[in-house]
């Protein structure tokens, strides 16, 4: 119920201020984020996973961890991208800050649908450093989508 509330929020504040950002969902972790626009050639996107990691056996690697990237195109045609970038998670726990990631996506993502020109699907494979705890590594390997929302000038 709260990520359809959040949904349909996002999705009236980017026509009311005619804005153009993306919604994200990945399936490791089951993550969702909000980017704005991955269509350009560099973007921000802040993610937050609400289940655990597939790969991770870090006692920490719980849900809500809250991410922030910086992504951008290596090679695009248009239909198809790859992408990296850098980013960071920090959990909040109860307490003390035991873990801070480092985080570098690389990833595919197609508009295969011509119908649906906003729609994008993703494939990515994040390693996850943790800088805290010896550099232990989390692998996520992820399918998902992104759907852009923006408002049409006429």
């Amino acid at each position: 119920m709260k990520k359809s509330i959040l949904f349909i929020f996002l999705i009236a504040l980017s026509f009311a201020g005619n804005a153009q950002f993306a919604v994200n969902y990945y399936y490791d972790g089951n993550t969702i984020g909000i980017s704005t626009n991955p269509e350009k050639g560099h973007w921000l996107e802040f993610r937050m996973n609400t289940v655990p990691y597939i790969f991770s056996d870090w006692y920490h690697s719980q849900r809500g961890i809250p991410q922030a990237y910086f992504c951008f195109k290596l090679i695009s045609d248009g239909k198809a991208s790859l992408y990296s970038g850098v980013g960071a998670g920090i959990p909040f726990p109860h307490g003390e800050i035991n873990t801070v990631n480092v985080n570098i996506p690389f990833g595919l993502q197609l508009n295969p649908i011509n119908q649906l020109p906003r729609l994008y699907l993703t494939a990515e494979y994040t390693p996850m450093f943790d800088v805290l705890n010896e550099m232990e590594i989390t692998n996520t390997l992820s399918v998902g989508f992104r759907y852009v929302f923006s408002k049409e000038k006429f």
